[in-house]
């Protein structure tokens, strides 16, 4: 069932990624997006939030370091803080991004983090929709960015076997999704699975979307964990090569009956 008209909502992490292009995607449909940085959390600074239906909340870090915000400040803080901002100004949707692979048996720091952002959803009493996004990819995507700047310098490393299965989705089709959750109250207090239609492994991925040129190179899992420790220029990052190595694939069938439209088969990231 459809819910009431929607014509403004919030955006956190607008200018991100997913953020930059869901507020096109609104525009395009009409919709009224209030864009939030994590400058607007940091100095507790911010537009009028009124007379909004829902709150997308997709501000969060996968990585952390030293000088850097932390996932607990980031990741957890700023999402109660979400949740206030919702409660005060009567906003009484939040659609929240999490991670593939969130669970409360995981020993990762970002999806510990990411799991007790969605506890403190799920008890807000406020009404959500929780979304675990597998890779997205489009026109700058942080995995695509990742393999371009390896592709410069002529060689792409591939943490490990480079048999752990991926499960991504079109930026367009993530953009969908969430305009389904604003719309239809089947979406409402549920946590969905935003992956694609298709798996395949991190290796095929590659070489679908390296010319022959390039050099495919493997690494040690163990030798790769070791440099993303010690290395602040080595090509992955602790918790990158979790997310991964990790397998996470998600229940795209669900997701399928939620959206009903046709989903993008994504075998390469010049998508």
């Amino acid at each position: 069932m459809c819910t009431e008209m929607i014509n403004r909502v919030i955006v956190s992490g607008a200018k991100g990624f997913v953020g930059k292009n869901l507020r096109k995607f609104l525009s395009k449909n009409k919709i009224t997006s209030i864009p939030l940085s994590r400058n607007n959390f940091k100095k507790n600074q911010f537009p009028s939030l009124k007379n909004s239906s829902h709150f997308v909340h997709l501000a969060g870090i996968g990585s952390e370091s030293i000088d850097q915000d932390s996932f607990v400040k980031v990741n957890i803080e700023l999402t109660k803080t979400v949740i206030n901002l919702c409660k005060k100004n009567n906003i009484k949707n939040i659609i929240y991004f999490s991670g593939l692979g969130v669970s409360k048996k995981s020993c990762s720091s970002y999806f510990i983090s990411k799991f007790n952002a969605e506890q403190l959803i799920k008890k807000s009493g406020l009404q959500y929709t929780i979304f675990r996004p597998s890779y997205i990819l489009g026109v700058d995507d942080y995995l695509t960015k990742n393999i371009s700047k390896q592709i410069l310098k002529k060689q792409v490393l591939i943490p490990g076997s480079g048999n752990f299965v991926l499960q991504p989705i079109s930026i367009h089709d993530a953009c969908l999704c969430i305009n389904g959750a604003l719309h239809y109250s089947k979406f409402l207090n549920k946590t969905i699975d935003l992956v694609g239609p298709k798996k395949l492994s991190f290796q095929k991925l590659i070489k679908k979307s390296v010319s022959s040129k390039i050099k495919i190179k493997k690494i040690n899992l163990e030798l790769a964990y070791q440099k993303a420790l010690n290395d602040t220029n080595f090509q992955y990052g602790v918790e990158e090569l979790n997310i991964l190595v990790g397998n996470y694939v998600g229940n795209h069938k669900r997701l399928q009956n939620l959206c009903n439209f046709n989903f993008k088969k994504i075998e390469s990231l010049n998508t």
